[in-house]
């Protein structure tokens, strides 16, 4: 019986979907040391990319609920389960990138959202205060040069006569 090298076996992995990724993460401690491996991961981002697979379109539904629509099957919709806490409290989507999602919960709190693993993670406080009205704005995207994800917001004090008068920016 013929076995099938390492790099055979990632090449394999890499065109799976992440639902039958993560599933496969139970098959031995190897493969998923593999899968979670981030030269993998970028590895399966770019053929996703590039194959222009696993998209997906994201919905509000009501108040704090979001659906996620596959692209491929547009009847396959299914509700996303907010990973961090009750879904009493808004949600606001800053930007989406690579299948994270930027999400600004609570007013106040942000977090980075893997709707394919489930996973957040919550960033350090970036919040900006001012007194009089003001107007938001953000971006969210992946920088290749630093190989990492960058959200900014900018927060602009508006005047009278909507000037505006303030900027900052983080």
């Amino acid at each position: 019986m013929a076995t099938l090298s390492h790099d055979m076996i990632i090449e394999i992995l890499g065109c799976l979907s992440v639902k039958d990724l993560l599933r496969f993460k139970c098959v031995s401690k190897l493969w998923c040391s593999w899968i979670e491996d981030p030269y993998f991961i970028n590895l399966h981002l770019s053929y996703s990319l590039k194959t222009n697979t696993n998209h997906s379109l994201i919905l509000r539904h009501r108040k704090f609920q979001f659906l996620s629509v596959n692209y491929d099957s547009p009847k396959t919709t299914r509700r996303l389960e907010q990973p961090f806490g009750e879904q009493k409290k808004p949600i606001q989507i800053l930007g989406s990138c690579n299948g994270l999602l930027a999400v600004e919960y609570d007013y106040n709190r942000i977090f980075l959202w893997n709707l394919s693993t489930r996973k957040y993670q919550v960033l350090p406080s970036t919040k900006i205060d001012f007194s009089s009205p003001s107007s938001t704005y953000s971006g969210f995207g992946y920088d290749p040069v630093s190989d990492d994800y960058k959200l900014v917001l900018i927060v602009q004090l508006l005047g009278t006569y909507e000037e505006y008068l303030h900027s900052e920016a983080k």
